[in-house]
């Protein structure tokens, strides 16, 4: 099996149960890094397209640690950033995929902008991002809490990775607390550790 069919069925249960909800814009994070959000992030991208036969946005707004940009090999590529800054508009910052379902928009110039909910609101109304379904990669809780909750107000969804037996619940709880949306996160359990080798290699074949 592929790199990328391997990640497509390890996620297959929860993009089932992204489409049961009928979510079309969900976001994951964590409390701590390396809990494996940028893996469950594209892993549900990936089995959302096959699920539901429709175009999936994956988008990198890690701006602590975008490893889905670098894997990517998008690091000097326009992004969310410079959307988000004005420096060049949605359908330019958006990277089509020329056989899958999967679009990837990179993270860009982190120092040209941060998230806010104005900026967030206008794009995830704009026509580019209309007719699909969007997935996001966000940084840790803990370490970078003003760029998760711009999100997480605008969000059909929130998802809180946790690696099992691995993140301590009090570190957990106090990540919960800091967000204090009126919508509780949905807490995902990774059990799966994928190399980043890996990742990059079901990343590339998926973009090619």
């Amino acid at each position: 099996m592929s790199a990328p069919e391997n990640l497509t069925r390890a996620f297959d249960g929860l993009a089932s149960r992204v489409d049961a909800t009928g979510f079309r814009s969900v976001g994951f994070t964590s409390a701590l890094q390396g809990e494996g959000v940028s893996t469950t992030a594209l892993g549900t991208a990936l089995s959302l397209a096959a699920l539901r036969q429709e175009d999936v946005l994956l988008i990198d707004a890690n701006w602590i640690e975008p490893s889905l940009t670098r894997d990517a090999r998008a690091e000097s590529a326009a992004g969310l950033a410079d959307y988000l800054a004005n420096k060049s508009d949605l359908a330019s910052v958006i990277r089509p995929a020329s056989r899958s379902r999967l679009a990837f928009m990179p993270v860009g110039d982190r120092a040209s902008a941060r998230p806010t909910l104005r900026s967030l609101s206008a794009l995830l109304a704009g026509d580019a991002v209309a007719d699909r379904t969007i997935i996001v990669d966000l940084p840790p809780i803990l370490a970078g809490e003003p760029f998760v909750l711009p999100w997480a107000a605008l969000l059909d969804q929130l998802f809180v990775v946790l690696r099992e037996a691995a993140t301590p619940l009090p570190v957990v709880r106090q990540a919960l607390a800091r967000i204090g949306l009126a919508t509780t996160p949905q807490i995902v359990l990774n059990r799966t550790v994928a190399p980043s080798a890996d990742i990059a290699a079901a990343f590339a074949a998926a973009r090619t």
